[in-house]
């Protein structure tokens, strides 16, 4: 699609900043997911070797305290492959999935999904739950790969970007500034933001909670925030 011929670097910022309300909508809401998921990502094996095994990562080393914790930080990985393996099978049914049940169910149900796995894993704190609950991990791996994007791209075959009053749909300009791939960026770079905003306040939640507990306990209220964003996101017929 052509830009206007008065198509300015101005004027494309400007589209950027004064973008649609789906789009908006849709960044809070990877923000959110991508918030959930890096604290599982980022602080997993420490939330095992410290919660699950007791394990105390000052600890001497070649005391008990260390050895257990050095323990629940092997322990988590399998954790982790469960993570990988569940988000390979449920990429390969994903879009059935959308299919069967529409694209709004999928997002939220997805976030839902991994925010009970996180919260089930903080409060049982066992062996079982850390390889059982990291699979609700791979479910929102692959939602946040996803649905994001199917929505940008079916925005943009739609030439629809938000709804009006009376709920019909007002089409975009034949010809705009702000193309797919810009959007397509601009969805992408939520991850860096979750990693920034994160890395300037999760230590501190830790310190004041003591307990890696909290960062789990973190990923699954980010993931409710993230569900209750993506019920207001424009889903149009998918």
């Amino acid at each position: 699609m052509a830009p206007p011929p008065n198509a300015s670097l101005a004027l494309y910022l400007k589209s950027i900043i004064y973008m649609p309300f789906s789009l908006r909508i849709l960044c809070l809401t990877n923000l959110f997911c991508w918030m959930a998921h890096v604290c599982y990502s980022l602080y997993f094996t420490d939330f095992v070797g410290e919660a699950v095994f007791n394990g105390d990562p000052t600890g001497i080393e070649g005391s008990e305290s260390r050895q257990l914790y050095e323990e629940g930080i092997r322990f988590g990985c399998w954790g982790m492959s469960m993570y990988s393996l569940c988000c390979a099978c449920y990429s390969l049914v994903i879009e059935k999935f959308i299919k069967r049940f529409g694209a709004k169910y999928v997002y939220v149900g997805g976030l839902l999904v991994y925010s009970s796995g996180m919260i089930l894993m903080a409060i049982t704190k066992h062996k079982v739950g850390v390889i059982l609950f990291s699979g609700t991990a791979g479910v929102m791996y692959s939602t946040l790969f996803t649905m994001p994007y199917l929505l940008v791209a079916h925005y943009h075959a739609k030439k629809t970007f938000q709804p009006s009053s009376d709920l019909c749909t007002i089409s975009a300009p034949d010809k705009q500034v702000r193309g797919l791939g810009t959007d397509v960026a601009i969805v992408s770079s939520m991850v860096f933001l979750a990693q920034f905003i994160l890395s300037m306040g999760i230590g501190s939640v830790v310190s004041i909670s003591g307990t890696t507990t909290s960062v789990v306990v973190a990923a699954s209220l980010l993931a409710t925030f993230g569900a209750i964003s993506a019920t207001q996101v424009m889903y149009l017929d998918l």
